[in-house]
C-alpha cells in the first residue's frame, strides 16, 4: 500500500489574486478562468473566493470595487508539501472543500481539493460487500428540484446550503442535473435566470444503482471525474447521493485499518499512524456533530448482536426514532439551533438507554437503536419512555419538540434491511397516527 506525498497530488494551476484586489478583478479572473473557486493570497495566509460567494454577491448587490481584504472569506487551511496525504484525514471532517498547500518558505505551492484525495485511493481497499444503499443518506430532497422550478431561486438554494448541484426531477425519476459549474457558465454569458431550470440543465444524467458496491462507485467516480454519483433505485427512481467526501472517508477508514498487514513497506509512517489509529478510528465510527455512532458503526455492532442473538436463542429489538416537524426548527431559528437540539436529544437518548444498547444517528433527524435481550414488549415500553422524556425536554426559546418511534424485534430470518424497513413501516404508522406516538411492527409468520 503506497501512501502518496501531498507534493504528488496537488494541483499547482491555481488561480490566485492579491488580497490587495478588488472584488471585480477577482470575479472577472474567476469567470475567466472558469474555476469554481480562486485563491486569495495574502501574508502567509490564504483564503477562497469561490461560487457560493459570487451568488451572494450576485443577489446583494455587493459594491464590486471593494478590496478583498475588507470582505469575511473563508480563510483556507495549510499543510506542508512535503507532508503524507494521511495527514488530510483531520481535513474531511471540515466543510472547506479546499486545502493549501505551501513550501518550506510558506509560499504557495498549489491546493488539494477532494478530488485530488479521491484520485490516489486505490479501489480495492474498499470491501465489495458494502452496497451504496447500506450508506446512502436521506434527507438530501432540498437537492431535488421540479423541472419548472425558477433557475435563480435554485441558485439561491444551492447559496443557503452550499450544495455543489441540484437534481432535476420528474415523476421520482433524474432528469437533469445543473452543478456550481453550470452556475459559472450561465454567470459568464449572463443568461435570463428568471427561466425554468429544465432549459439550462444537463441532461441525461449519469446514475448508478444503489446495489452497486463501494468499489464500482469509487471506480466510477474516478474515471468520469465526478464530484457525486446520482443513485436510482432498480426501476429508475432517485434514491440519493453519495460524495466524494463520504467514499474519501470510508476509503481512508479501511485504509487505516490495513495498515498492519503493510508493516514493511509503511515502517517510516507506523509511529505517526499509531499515535492518531485511535482518533481517526473515532471518526470513522461517530457521526461528527452528536457524537454517536454512525451507520458504518451500526451495521458492525448489527452483526455482532446478531450473532450473539442467535448463539443464545435471546431477543433482540431494534427502534428507529424521528423527531417531529425538525425542519421547521431548522426554517425558523435556524440551523445552529437545530444542531443543539439533535445534541440534546443524543444526550437524552444516552441516559434514557442501557450501557448495552446501542445508538446511532441514523440521519438527519433520525436515530436508530439496538436493544440486545430485549423482546417487542419491553422495547414498546421503552420507546414510550424515550418519547415522554423528549415530550417533556425543555429547549429554551423553542416550543416543545416530539418525536414518533416504530419498534420491532429481530428475528433470525433478518437482515439489517430488513429490520429496519420493519421499524420503518411502524414509524411511518406513528406519523399517520398523528406523531408522538410509538408504534410496533413484528415479522409475519410464515
Amino acid at each position: 500500500m503506497y501512501f502518496p506525498f501531498i507534493s504528488e497530488i496537488a494541483t499547482t494551476a491555481v488561480s490566485t489574486v492579491p488580497e490587495t484586489a478588488t472584488l471585480s478583478q477577482a470575479i472577472e479572473l474567476m469567470l475567466k478562468s472558469e474555476h469554481r473557486h480562486i485563491v486569495v493570497t495574502g501574508n502567509k495566509r490564504f483564503y477562497v473566493l469561490d461560487i457560493y460567494d459570487i451568488l451572494r454577491i450576485n443577489r446583494e448587490h455587493t459594491d464590486t470595487n471593494l478590496r478583498l481584504d475588507t470582505l469575511h472569506l473563508t480563510r483556507l487551511p495549510t499543510i506542508r508539501k512535503e507532508m503524507n496525504i494521511l495527514e488530510t484525514l483531520d481535513y474531511l471532517q471540515n466543510d472547506v472543500e479546499l486545502i493549501a498547500v505551501v513550501n518550506k518558505d510558506e509560499t504557495l505551492y498549489g491546493v488539494i481539493a477532494h478530488s485530488d484525495i479521491l484520485s490516489s485511493i486505490d479501489p480495492d481497499t474498499l470491501m465489495d460487500n458494502y452496497r451504496l444503499s447500506d450508506l446512502l443518506k436521506r434527507k438530501k430532497r432540498n437537492r431535488w428540484v421540479d423541472k419548472e422550478v425558477i433557475t435563480y431561486d435554485i441558485f439561491h438554494t444551492m447559496e443557503k446550503y452550499t450544495h455543489d448541484a441540484a437534481i432535476v426531477v420528474e415523476n421520482g425519476k433524474a432528469l437533469g442535473i445543473i452543478t456550481t459549474k453550470d452556475i459559472l457558465k450561465l454567470l459568464k454569458e449572463k443568461k435570463d435566470l428568471s427561466l425554468p431550470v429544465k432549459t439550462y440543465m444537463v441532461t441525461p444524467v449519469m446514475t448508478i444503482l444503489q446495489t452497486c458496491t463501494l468499489n464500482e462507485a469509487l471506480r466510477l467516480m474516478q474515471d468520469q471525474h465526478f464530484k457525486r454519483i446520482v443513485t436510482v433505485d432498480d426501476e429508475g427512481y432517485l434514491i440519493g447521493f453519495i460524495t466524494q467526501k463520504e467514499l474519501i472517508s470510508i476509503a481512508y477508514s479501511r485504509w487505516t485499518k490495513m495498515m498492519h498487514g503493510y508493516y514493511k513497506e509503511l515502517e517510516q509512517k507506523n509511529a505517526k499512524l499509531e499515535q492518531k489509529s485511535k482518533k481517526y478510528e473515532k471518526i470513522a465510527a461517530t457521526d461528527a456533530l452528536t457524537g454517536l455512532y454512525n451507520r458504518m458503526k451500526f451495521m458492525d455492532l448489527f452483526l455482532l448482536e446478531y450473532s450473539i442473538m442467535v448463539q443464545r436463542h435471546n431477543a433482540l429489538s431494534l427502534l428507529v426514532l424521528d423527531l417531529d416537524y425538525f425542519k421547521k426548527i431548522n426554517d425558523s431559528y435556524g440551523h445552529n439551533t437545530g444542531d443543539e437540539v439533535l445534541k440534546q436529544i443524543s444526550n437524552l437518548l444516552l441516559r434514557e438507554l442501557r450501557n448495552v444498547d446501542i445508538l446511532c444517528r441514523w440521519g438527519g433527524e433520525e436515530f436508530v437503536a439496538l436493544l440486545p435481550s430485549t423482546d417487542a414488549g419491553f422495547a414498546y415500553e421503552v420507546a414510550e419512555k424515550i418519547r415522554l422524556s423528549i415530550e417533556n425536554l425543555v429547549f429554551s426559546g423553542l416550543p416543545a419538540v416530539t418525536a414518533s418511534i416504530g419498534v420491532t424485534q429481530i428475528d433470525e430470518r433478518d437482515e439489517l434491511h430488513d429490520a429496519i424497513e420493519r421499524a420503518d413501516k411502524a414509524l411511518y404508522m406513528a406519523k399517520v397516527a398523528g406523531r408522538n406516538c410509538v408504534e410496533k411492527v413484528m415479522i409475519e409468520t410464515p
